[in-house]
C-alpha cells in the first residue's frame, strides 16, 4: 500500500472547505472546545512552557512555530527594517521574541532590541546563543508585567495565542509603558473576532471588537502561504499606542 501523496492531501482539504464550509465551521468549534477545556486553568506561563517542550507548534525549523520559519518571514525581513527607519526606531521590544529564530538574519538598525518571552528555557536558549551589546533577552509575561518604555512594541504571532482579557491586559501594559509605537499581527479580511483560551490560537483583525483599533499608520503584508494560502491578508499593523482605545 503506497503513501498518500500530501499534494492529493491538500487538494482534498481544499475541496472541503470550498464546498463543505459548515462541516469544516463544526470541526474548528469542537476542536475549540476540546483545546480549551484543556488548557483552562493552568497557568499562562506552564501552557507555554508544554507547548514549547513538546513542539506543539508544528515547525522543524523552528521550536515558534511555522510561522517563524525563514520562509514565511522572508517579506518580514526584507520590509521591516526600512519601516523602522522611516519611523525614526532606536529601541525595540520584541513580545514574545520566541526562538528568535528569523529574527537573528535580519539587520533591525536600533541600537537597543529586547526579546522577552514567558519560557524561561526559551530566553536561556536565545542568551548563549545570541545575546551582544544592544541585544537581550529577558524572560517576561507582558500580561502581568508593564514593559520599560521603548519606540517600538513588536508583538508578531502573540496576540492570537491569547485570550481576550489577557490581550487586554497585555495592551495596558504597553500603553502604561510609555512606548510610542505598536507593531502587531493583524488579518484584515477576518470578520469577526472570537475568543480562545491562552495558548490556542485564532487569528485576529484588530480593527474589530472588542478591540477596534483606528486605521494602522502602516501595514506591512508578510505574503503568508501557510494553511494552502487561507491566511494572505496576514500582516504587521503599526500604531501609535496612545491611538488604542483603552478598556
Amino acid at each position: 500500500m503506497s503513501a498518500k501523496d500530501p499534494k492529493d492531501t491538500s487538494s482534498a482539504k481544499l475541496f472541503i472547505k470550498r464546498h463543505f464550509p459548515r462541516i469544516v465551521e463544526l470541526q474548528r468549534t469542537i476542536r475549540r472546545a476540546w483545546r480549551r477545556r484543556l488548557l483552562s486553568g493552568k497557568p499562562r506561563d506552564e501552557v507555554f512552557r508544554e507547548i514549547f517542550q513538546g513542539g506543539r507548534w508544528g515547525s522543524r525549523e523552528s521550536v515558534s512555530g511555522r510561522g517563524s520559519e525563514l520562509a514565511q518571514t522572508e517579506t518580514l525581513r526584507l520590509e521591516l527594517p526600512a519601516l523602522l527607519k522611516q519611523i525614526g526606531a532606536n529601541s525595540i521590544l520584541d513580545a514574545a521574541c520566541g526562538d528568535f529564530h528569523w529574527m537573528c538574519e535580519v539587520s533591525l538598525g536600533v541600537e537597543q532590541y529586547v526579546g522577552a518571552d514567558i519560557v524561561p528555557e526559551l530566553i536561556e536558549a536565545n542568551r548563549r546563543k545570541y545575546a551582544r551589546p544592544g541585544r537581550e533577552f529577558r524572560v517576561q509575561d507582558m500580561v502581568a508585567t508593564r514593559p520599560p518604555r521603548f519606540d517600538v512594541i513588536l508583538c508578531r504571532d502573540c496576540l492570537v495565542h491569547l485570550s481576550f482579557a489577557d490581550i487586554r491586559a497585555a495592551l495596558q501594559n504597553f500603553q502604561d509603558s510609555g512606548s510610542e509605537y505598536l507593531l502587531a499581527t493583524t488579518m484584515t479580511s477576518i470578520r469577526n473576532n472570537e475568543d480562545i483560551a491562552s495558548g490556542d490560537w485564532r487569528g485576529l483583525n484588530l480593527q474589530l471588537a472588542p478591540f477596534s483599533f483606528p486605521a494602522p499608520i502602516a501595514l506591512l503584508n508578510e505574503r503568508c502561504t501557510e494553511a494552502d494560502g487561507a491566511w494572505t491578508d496576514k500582516s504587521l499593523g503599526l500604531w501609535r499606542l496612545s491611538s488604542i482605545p483603552r478598556g
